[in-house]
C-alpha cells in the first residue's frame, strides 16, 4: 500500500490534528513513526516544531521522549509478533483477520508495514457494527462476511466497533468531527477515516460478493478502471453511494476534505439530522462535487476525475438492485434479509450459503458480470430520521 503523497507535507501538531486528545507525546511519536514511516527523530522534531503542541506543555524533552519510544517500540514488536495478525497456517494462501488486543490507546490500532512490504497486492478490507459479536449482528451478515473472506485470500480484513473507530478519529485528529453525531453518522465518517489512514477496500455488512474484486480494481480496458486511484459505488437512484469503495492508495486528499466539510457541521440539527444529508450519499456527492470543481454539473458514471482521481462505478459492477426495488428476481431477496420467512426457513443460515447460491437472481448477476451485491438490509431502522 502506498501514501498518495509526501507524508512529510503532513502538520502532526497544533490545533488541527492533536488539540483534541489527551494522548501522551511519547505514543504520538511511536504511532507516526510506525504508522508513516519516518523516523523517531522526524516524528519529535514535528511534534516539538510549534509553540502551542500538547507536547511541549507537558514539558517533554525531544531526549526523553526519545528514549521512551525505543522502549516501548520493544514491546509494540512482541506483541506483533506474538499474533496480532491471525493467518490460517494450514493454507499455502489464506486470509489475515486483524485480532484486536486493546482499543483505548493509539498503539492498539492496526499497523500493515510489514504486511504491505511482503505483497504489494494485499488489499485491506474494513467492516464495521457496532458490535464485533456475530450474535449481536443482523440475521445473514455472517455468511455475507464471509463470501469476502473466501472469495479473496491474500487480504487483510479489519473489523471496527465503535469503540474502534472512536480511537481512530481521536489518533487521526477528527475526534471533533464525531461529537454530538449520531451513531449512523459516526459509521459514515468512519468509511471516510479508513481509506484516508489506511486505504484499501470498505463494504457494508450486507454486502456480499460474487466474484475476486483484484480483477475489478486492476480492469484494464477502454473505461480505465485499473488507472483510477478511487472507485466508488455507483447507484442509480442516488448516483453515488458509499455502502463500497475502494482507495488504492492511502492519504487521497478527498477523504480529507470532507473530513473538513463535516467539521463544519454545527449544531444538533445537522450532527443529529438525517445522515443521508450530513454524512451519507447526498453528502458524499456534495463533497465530490466541491474537491473536483463539479458543483454546477450533475456526477455521471464511468468517468474519470480529477488526473484519473475517482471514477463512480456503472451500477451493474457492484450495485445492481435499486434501493426501491423488493419485487424484481433479486429485489424479493431484500424481504428474505430483512428476516421475513422464505420457504417457512426465516433467519435460517443455510439460506443464505444454501439456497441463495442458486438462486435466479445470482444466475442474473453472474451473466450480467456483475462482481457485488447489496440488499439493503437498512439494520439502522427508523434511526435514519429523514
Amino acid at each position: 500500500m502506498q501514501f498518495y503523497s509526501d507524508t512529510s507535507a503532513v502538520s502532526f501538531c497544533g490545533d488541527d490534528f492533536w488539540s483534541n486528545t489527551q494522548i501522551r507525546c511519547n505514543e504520538r511519536v511511536q504511532y507516526l513513526h510506525e504508522t508513516y514511516a519516518i523516523t523517531v527523530d522526524d516524528a519529535v522534531t514535528s511534534l516539538l516544531k510549534e509553540d502551542d503542541c500538547i507536547c511541549n506543555q507537558n514539558g517533554e524533552t525531544k531526549h526523553s521522549i526519545h528514549n521512551d519510544v525505543a522502549k516501548r517500540q520493544v514491546s509494540h514488536q512482541l506483541s506483533f509478533s506474538a499474533g496480532v495478525l491471525v493467518q490460517d497456517e494450514k493454507k499455502s494462501s489464506s486470509p489475515t483477520i486483524f485480532e484486536w488486543k486493546c482499543q483505548h490507546t493509539c498503539s492498539c490500532l492496526p499497523n500493515f508495514e510489514q504486511v504491505m512490504k511482503s505483497d504489494d497486492d494485499v488489499v485491506i478490507m474494513h467492516q464495521s457494527y457496532k458490535s464485533a459479536n456475530p450474535e449481536t449482528w443482523h440475521w445473514g451478515w455472517k455468511s455475507q462476511r464471509q463470501t469476502w473472506i473466501d472469495l479473496h485470500p491474500n487480504w487483510v480484513f479489519i473489523f471496527w466497533n465503535d469503540e474502534q473507530n472512536a480511537l481512530l478519529a481521536n489518533c487521526t485528529g477528527f475526534s471533533d468531527v464525531f461529537v454530538g453525531r449520531s451513531g449512523i453518522q459516526q459509521a459514515d465518517l468512519s468509511r471516510l477515516l479508513y481509506l484516508h489512514h489506511y486505504g484499501g477496500f470498505y463494504s457494508d455488512m450486507d454486502y456480499i460478493a460474487l466474484r475476486n474484486h483484484q480483477h475489478l480494481f486492476n480492469l484494464d480496458d477502454q473505461r480505465q478502471i485499473k488507472a483510477q486511484q478511487i472507485l466508488l459505488q455507483g447507484r442509480e437512484d442516488q448516483v453515488v453511494g458509499f455502502e463500497w469503495g475502494y482507495a488504492r492508495y492511502r492519504q487521497h486528499p478527498l477523504w480529507e476534505s470532507c473530513l473538513r466539510i463535516a467539521r463544519q457541521q454545527k449544531g444538533k440539527t445537522k450532527r443529529q439530522g438525517c445522515p443521508i444529508w450530513f454524512t451519507g450519499p447526498k453528502f458524499l456527492n456534495r463533497c465530490i462535487k466541491k474537491f473536483f470543481g463539479q458543483q454546477n454539473k450533475e456526477l455521471h458514471h464511468m468517468i474519470s476525475y480529477g488526473k484519473n482521481d475517482l471514477m463512480i462505478l456503472d451500477p451493474k459492477l457492484v450495485a445492481p438492485i435499486r434501493g426501491d426495488d423488493f419485487s424484481s428476481d433479486c429485489g424479493k431477496w431484500r424481504n428474505v434479509t430483512a428476516g421475513k420467512d422464505h420457504n417457512d426457513n426465516a433467519n435460517d443460515e443455510r439460506i443464505w450459503t444454501e439456497v441463495w447460491p442458486k438462486s435466479s437472481c445470482v444466475q442474473y448477476l453472474n451473466d450480467s458480470g456483475t462482481y457485488a451485491v447489496t440488499l439493503y438490509s437498512h439494520s439502522w431502522g427508523t434511526g435514519l430520521k429523514c
